[in-house]
C-alpha cells in the first residue's frame, strides 16, 4: 500500500484541564517525529480548573495541530461545550454527541460521547437509541459499507480485559460492544479509567446477509490521564491507512496474537433492545431446484440455510483458501481456480455472498466487467483470448470462470458449444444485442451462460439434471484445447506450495493490468 495514503494520528486520554502539559508534549513529539494529521482526545477534556484554556481561547497560545474532542461526561462540564459541534478555538474542534467524522484525512471515525444510561437520560448521557441511530448514520447511503477505522467512546466497552484483575473499569458499558459488532472498527479508543491498556486484537464475526462488513481485526486501546503521576501511558501514535484505501486482503489478514470475540451479538440485542433473537445471524440462498406450482396439500418448501463459515468463496469466511487470491478490488476478487484447466484459469467472485450475477448489486457487476476487460488485455500478451462462463446450478456463491484459449482456437466456437449442448439434451440460446442478461434470466432460475471472444453470449435455463462440468468439457475438446485428461478438476490439483508459487508469479505478471492497485 502506498505511503501517500497513510495518516499520522495522535490519540490522547483524559486531559482534565492540563492543556499546557498536553500541548507541550505534542510539540515535543512533532519536533522528533514530524507533523501529525490530527490529535483525538477521549475521556474528560475539561477538568475542575480550566484557567489554562483561556490562553488558547484568546489566541495567546496556539494548538499545534487540528485537535478533536468528545462531549462531556459530567453534568458540571456541560457549560464548557457549545450546543452543536463547532470550533472552540483555533485548531480545537468539538465533534458533538455522536456521529461519523471523515474530514480531509479520509479516515472513517465514528464516535459517541458521554456515559451510557438506561433511564432519565441527561445531556451527558447516551442510550440504545443513540447507538442505533449512530449505526444508521454510518451505513446510510453506503451499500458497500466495510466498517470504520476508529470508534471513539470515552466510556470503556465491557469485557475488554483479557487478563483477570489486570484492569477493573468503573465506567464500562455494553452499548459500545454492540457498536463494535455492527461497525467492525479497526481501533476502539476509550478513556475515563485513568489506566493504559491495549488489548490483543479480536476478530468480530459478520452478522449475516445484511452485514456488508468483513471480519476486520479490532484492537482496543484504553488511555491514561494526561501528565499522570502513575506512569500510565496517555499518548498513543498511529500511522494508519484509511480503510477505503486498503485492499480487502490486507484488512482480513490474520495476526498471530488474535483472541476470540468476547461477546455475543444476540445477547447484546436482548440486553440492550430486548430482542430475543437476532434476525441477522443467518444467511440464506435461493433453492435452485425448479419451482413447481404448489398443490393444495403440499407443504411450503423451507428456505435452505446457508452457512457462510463453510463457503469456499466468501472472502471473510475461514474456509476460503486465501493463498489462491491474486488481487482484490472494492467489490470483487480474482483467484486462481483450484484444479485449473490451464495455469491461468481464474475465478472472479463477489467479495460478499451473492448467488449469481442476476442477484448481485450493480457496483459488483460493474467491477466484474473491469476484471474482464483487464483479463482480455492480460491474455493478449500471449495471443490468447478468454472464455467467461457461469453456472448458477448447485452453487451457492457466484463464480465467473475465466479460461484462456489460443486465438486460433476460437474458430467455430459458437457452433461447438451449441452442438455439445444438443448432445447433452438441451439447447443454448443467444442473447440478442439489445437485451441484457438480466432481461432473459429470471433471478431464481438456475442457468448456464458463456461469453465468447466474438462477443456472443449463449445461455440456457436449467430444468432437471445438467452436466456440472459442461463448460470445462467443451473447452477440453480437440478443436479447442485438446485436453481430455483435464476434465475433472480434482485430478488437476496442485500442492499448496505449487499453488502459492504459481499465484506469486501470476501476481507479478498481472500487475501491469491490475486496476485495483
Amino acid at each position: 500500500m502506498s505511503s501517500e495514503h497513510k495518516k499520522k494520528i495522535l490519540l490522547c486520554g483524559d486531559v482534565e484541564g492540563k492543556f499546557n502539559a498536553l500541548f507541550k508534549r505534542i510539540n515535543s513529539v512533532i519536533r522528533k517525529s514530524g507533523q501529525f494529521d490530527m490529535l483525538i482526545c477521549v475521556g474528560n477534556f475539561f477538568g475542575i480548573n480550566n484557567k489554562e484554556f483561556d490562553d488558547y481561547r484568546l489566541g495567546n497560545k496556539k494548538i499545534p495541530l487540528p485537535t478533536y474532542i468528545l462531549g462531556p461526561n459530567k453534568a458540571e462540564h456541560l457549560d464548557m461545550y457549545p450546543e452543536e459541534d463547532e470550533e472552540l478555538c483555533t485548531n480545537l474542534f468539538y465533534l458533538g454527541k455522536r456521529g461519523m467524522f471523515t474530514g480531509s484525512t479520509g479516515l472513517r471515525i465514528a464516535y459517541v460521547s458521554g456515559i451510557s444510561c438506561s433511564a432519565s437520560k441527561e445531556s451527558h448521557n447516551y442510550d440504545g437509541t443513540d447507538i442505533s441511530e449512530l449505526f444508521d448514520l454510518c451505513v446510510r447511503g453506503n451499500p458497500a459499507f466495510r466498517g470504520v477505522d476508529i470508534l471513539l467512546t470515552s466510556q470503556w466497552p465491557t469485557r475488554m480485559a483479557t487478563e483477570s484483575g489486570k484492569v477493573m473499569p468503573n465506567f464500562a458499558s455494553n452499548l459500545p460492544n454492540w457498536l463494535i459488532m455492527k461497525l467492525k472498527p479497526r481501533y476502539v479508543v476509550s478513556g475515563l479509567e485513568g489506566k493504559y491498556y491495549e488489548r490483543p486484537p479480536m476478530r468480530i464475526p459478520t452478522l449475516g446477509d445484511h452485514d456488508s462488513t468483513v471480519e476486520i481485526a479490532t484492537r482496543f486501546i484504553g488511555l491514561g490521564r494526561v501528565d499522570n503521576s502513575d506512569g500510565e501511558k496517555w499518548l498513543y501514535a498511529l500511522n494508519l491507512t484509511p480503510l477505503d484505501k486498503m485492499k480487502l486482503s490486507e484488512l482480513i489478514q490474520k495476526t498471530t496474537d488474535e483472541t476470540p470475540c468476547p461477546f455475543n451479538f444476540d445477547d447484546l440485542q436482548n440486553e440492550i433492545f430486548k430482542i430475543k433473537k437476532s434476525s441477522t445471524t443467518q444467511q440464506y440462498f435461493y433453492d435452485t431446484t425448479p419451482i413447481e406450482e404448489p398443490k393444495s396439500k403440499r407443504q411450503k418448501r423451507e428456505k435452505v440455510v446457508f452457512d457462510q463459515e463453510k463457503c469456499w468463496f466468501c472472502l471473510a469466511s475461514p474456509s476460503v483458501e486465501k493463498h489462491l487470491i491474486v488481487t482484490v478490488g472494492d467489490h470483487c476478487y480474482m483467484a486462481l481456480a483450484k484444479g485449473g484447466l490451464v495455469e491461468e484459469h481464474f475465478l472472479v467472485c463477489p467479495i460478499q455472498h451473492y448467488q449469481n450475477r442476476v442477484n448481485q448489486p450493480e457496483p459488483v457487476t460493474l467491477e466484474m466487467e473491469q476484471f474482464k476487460k483487464a483479463l482480455v488485455k492480460f491474455y493478449e500478451r500471449d495471443s490468447k483470448v478468454p472464455i467467461f462462463f457461469e453456472r448458477n446450478y448447485k452453487t451457492s456463491h457466484m463464480q465467473l470462470q475465466v479460461i484462456p484459449i489460443p486465438k486460433k482456437a476460437q474458430r467455430e466456437l459458437k457452433e461447438i458449444f451449441m452442438e455439445e449442448a444438443e448432445a447433452n439434451g438441451f439447447s443454448l440460446s443467444e442473447v440478442e444485442s439489445y437485451d441484457r442478461l438480466e432481461d432473459v434470466l429470471p433471478p431464481k432460475t438456475p442457468y448456464f451462460v458463456v461469453e465468447l471472444p466474438s462477443g456472443s453470449v449463449l445461455y440456457t435455463t436449467i430444468k432437471g439434471n445438467f452436466p456440472i462440468n459442461f463448460g470445462r468439457d467443451v473447452l477440453c475438446t480437440g478443436p479447442i484445447l485438446d485436453l481430455p485428461d483435464r476434465v475433472e478438476w480434482k485430478e488437476c490439483c496442485l500442492s499448496k506450495e505449487e499453488e502459492t508459487a504459481l499465484v506469486e508469479r501470476i501476481r507479478t505478471d498481472f500487475e501491469p493490468f491490475d486496476f485495483t492497485i
